[in-house]
């Protein structure tokens, strides 16, 4: 008999070197708590939910899920890596669905919110996603779709060490206007769009500027490899490594200037769109 060969992102190249459902280095662990933290205070001031049901879509190891129930909605989510949903039930005591598609989400439906918190670029099946999106969404409920911006000053920077890039597991790279428009073309209208993440514009444009200023040897794998591992890229590659994190503060009046830039511009390193449902 056959094995069923692992998700991609089961796999060493996906995440870490550990079971915690995150692609990161565990060090960076109690930062991410407080990221989430606040994408989840985000989402409430700009939906103006209290309640309600969520589904999390590529829910990772359930962090945001498990803010959004300590706050009372009844939560629903997805992922396709089994290690991830481990470190879900693991951690937070949230089963989520192993699954590609949303097809077990029917019977949860409607939703208040659903939410793409950067798995919009992952999915090969974006056409079976859109077409559940009117029937997952209440009337007044929101999608909310965060994305890495193709059309950011980071991607142009250097959109090979970029890491909003990332074409291994990225295969549906779309601009904002293609999203937004989709969104109108179903149903939804866009309430808020935004170009900034705490959690991802300071490392986009770090990223991209060590490759702009270095040249190839700061690559995408590379640069993901200090994120991952950085003490080992530092027993592997010191001086290369010591140069990349001290560039996370010399190169922060660069990165802050394009990062106002961005943001006033609408090209900042990633889209944010909250969608509202609009009655039938």
């Amino acid at each position: 008999m056959s094995k069923t060969p692992p998700s991609a992102y089961d796999i060493d190249e996906y995440y870490a070197d550990n079971a915690r459902g995150s692609r990161l280095s565990p060090m960076f662990d109690g930062l991410l708590r407080i990221l989430d933290r606040g994408r989840v205070r985000a989402v409430l001031k700009h939906t103006r939910l209290s309640s309600g049901k969520v589904l999390d879509v590529g829910a990772g190891d359930g962090k945001f899920l498990h803010f959004m129930q300590r706050l009372g909605f009844e939560v629903h989510g997805t992922t396709t890596s089994k290690r991830s949903a481990l470190a879900a039930e693991r951690f937070f005591g949230l089963r989520l669905d192993v699954s590609e598609s949303l097809d077990n989400q029917a019977p949860n439906a409607p939703f208040d919110l659903v939410t793409y918190w950067h798995v919009f670029e992952h999915l090969e099946e974006l056409p079976a996603h859109r077409q559940a999106w009117p029937n997952l969404v209440k009337p007044g409920g929101f999608l909310v779709i965060e994305a890495p911006n193709i059309h950011s000053i980071g991607a142009r920077l250097c959109y090979r060490s970029w890491l909003g890039s990332d074409d291994k597991h990225h295969v549906n790279h779309q601009d904002p206007a293609t999203i937004i428009e989709s969104l109108r073309r179903l149903g939804f209208e866009p309430s808020r769009t935004e170009y900034f993440s705490t959690k991802f514009s300071y490392v986009y444009l770090w990223s991209a500027l060590l490759g702009r200023l270095f040249g190839r040897s700061y690559d995408f794998d590379g640069i993901m490899g200090i994120l991952k591992s950085p003490f080992r890229m530092l027993f592997r590659r010191p001086l290369w490594t010591i140069n990349a994190l001290a560039a996370v503060v010399y190169l922060a009046p660069a990165i802050l200037v394009l990062m106002l830039y961005g943001l006033t511009a609408g090209q900042g390193e990633v889209l944010r769109v909250y969608a509202k449902k609009q009655p039938t």
